[in-house]
């Protein structure tokens, strides 16, 4: 016996036959005739129970992509605070440089390669760590990423260094990040401008007793995920509280070119002359990895991006309940108006005028929540929580989805309904 498949053609006539031909005058028409007869929120406004639970649903579903949307903001922009103020025209990192947070290295003996370059005027290393830090003010030891640089020439430029550089000339002297979480207690307000400097310990020595280190003024960067904080040192300082084999392997090194180079030429040239033992990027590519290894090579861009979905679609789902429940109640005005003739166009702008009457008051109530939400967790994380116009332009983005989906699946129950089961 021979089996026969349906064409291609039929599959596509049966499943898409509620589809109407696309009409610009008939789109217009519509729309203008349902924007005089709003009978979707007058239905809506009957329907009391549905309408409070699909307004409570997609506000909760909204307010979960506000949340997601800022803490991905937060997330990608504190990762790149310190690429952002490093003070050179391009960046040399190891090769394959992914993000700072791995601790690569890169040989201080390849700066004689930069040199040689004559549009290369300075060479700035940079270094980076995580040590443990305590005071008196602090229940216990607290793990800090610490940044080295030379007094001379510094890497980076933040609010607060350049006017503190001649103090950490001496040894054993640092800067404290003042935009570091609250874990680390008063230490900000401790140090300043007329005040003395404040004894602190850090990590061991290799006797076991932890090191004393005096804080003696405070510089503004602000934390990450990872780090709670940060404080500022020479290299001198480093050498003598890690090692003297540190000032070897420098994280980074910031490359200040001469005025009227061309960066992209001058990148490459630096490229071929390293030959794979480093990397010379811009200060553009630098973010750019560090923003890449965040989003992908971590769970952090998985589970925004998922949170996202998930928002969009419990939206959509509570939006297509409310519009279920009224196709459903007045299931025979609907068939008088489609044997009157009113066509698919004006169903549709009817049914997407009860989701727009659902989703406009639930789009404010969750921005007004958003913001006490980001606001709340500001000032317990600092990481730069705000609410932006990105975020308000991606959250009408996901608004206009969840309409427009849930209206086409209510579309599809609605425009099966026939004009004779008044008759039945």
């Amino acid at each position: 016996m021979a089996l026969t498949v349906p064409a291609a053609k039929s599959l596509r006539r049966r499943w898409f036959s509620w589809l109407p031909t696309f009409s610009l005058a008939r789109l217009r028409a519509a729309a203008i005739t349902a924007t005089r007869m709003p009978l979707g929120s007058q239905q809506l406004k009957r329907q009391r129970t549905s309408t409070l639970l699909s307004l409570a649903g997609v506000t909760a579903s909204l307010l979960v992509i506000f949340a997601q949307l800022g803490i991905e903001r937060a997330v990608y922009d504190s990762a790149i605070r310190l690429h952002r103020s490093v003070a050179g025209d391009l960046v040399m990192v190891p090769y394959g440089f992914k993000s700072l947070q791995l601790h690569a290295e890169v040989p201080s003996s390849l700066t004689d390669v930069l040199a040689a370059n004559p549009e290369v005027t300075n060479t700035l290393p940079f270094w980076f760590g995580v040590m443990s830090l305590m005071h008196k003010g602090m229940e216990s030891a607290r793990r800090i990423a610490w940044y080295a640089v030379d007094v001379e020439r510094p890497a980076i430029d933040v609010p607060g260094l350049r006017e503190n550089l001649y103090r950490l000339r001496e040894a054993r002297r640092m800067l404290y990040d003042r935009e570091s979480r609250p874990y680390f207690g008063d230490l900000a307000e401790q140090v300043g401008p007329g005040k003395p400097e404040f004894q602190v310990l850090g990590p061991p020595d290799n006797r076991g007793l932890l090191r004393q280190l005096f804080v003696v003024g405070t510089f503004a960067l602000g934390p990450n995920v990872l780090n709670d904080g940060s404080i500022i040192m020479s290299e001198d300082t480093m050498a003598e509280v890690f090692g003297s084999w540190w000032s070897q392997r420098p994280a980074f090194i910031a490359i200040q070119l001469a005025k009227g180079a061309d960066v992209d030429t001058v990148r490459q040239q630096l490229n071929t002359a390293l030959a794979g033992r480093g990397e010379v990027l811009t200060l553009r590519e630098f973010e750019k990895r560090e923003r890449t290894y965040w989003s992908r090579e971590t769970p952090v861009g998985y589970i925004t991006d998922l949170g996202f979905v998930m928002g969009v679609m419990i939206g959509m789902v509570f939006i297509y309940y409310a519009q279920y429940q009224i196709i459903r109640f007045y299931l025979p005005e609907y068939a008088i108006l489609k044997s009157l003739g009113y066509d698919w166009w004006f169903f549709l702008f009817m049914i997407a005028q009860i989701g727009a009457a659902i989703i406009t008051p639930a789009f404010l109530v969750a921005f007004t929540l958003g913001r006490f939400v980001y606001g709340a967790t500001e000032a317990a994380m600092h990481l730069g929580m705000s609410m932006g116009l990105r975020e308000m332009v991606v959250a009408l983005v996901a608004c206009l989805i969840m309409t427009l989906v849930s209206s086409l699946f209510a579309i599809r129950r609605l425009w099966r309904v026939d004009p004779i089961m008044l008759f039945e």
